[in-house]
């Protein structure tokens, strides 16, 4: 199962607010119920990174990991199903991102529905 890598863009006018990233990772394979934020990061790089640490801490696998959102002065969330499955999704607050992520993951498989695992924000 193939799902892109959701992306918050930042309003043009909060462009002076330092940046505040986060990420959240997951096993590579859909097998697991492994996963791991971040948030409160200068860098994207930083948020990504520090994500896939705590997820491949958590597996005890260097490399079993995979970066499945990253956001900038927004909330992210993962959500995953009984079958593999799996969906991520943004918003402004924790709950608009757990909706989103649910729903991209119930839309894969409807006979079950997702549970959301982790919701995460970095300061706006």
């Amino acid at each position: 199962m193939l799902l892109a890598v959701l992306t918050c863009a930042v309003p043009s006018h909060a462009a002076a607010a330092p940046a505040s990233w986060g990420a959240i990772a997951s096993m590579a394979t859909p097998s697991s119920s492994a996963y791991g934020f971040s948030f409160n990061h200068r860098s994207r790089d930083a948020a990504e990174r520090a994500a896939l640490a705590q997820c491949e801490r958590t597996t005890g696998r260097p490399g079993s990991c995979t970066v499945r959102a990253y956001f900038d002065r927004a909330c992210g969330a993962l959500a995953a199903g009984n079958y593999g499955e799996w969906g991520t999704g943004l918003g402004a607050t924790t709950d608009a991102a757990g909706k989103a992520a649910a729903s991209q993951c119930d839309s894969h498989l409807p006979t079950q529905p997702c549970k959301t695992v982790v919701r995460v924000c970095s300061p706006q």
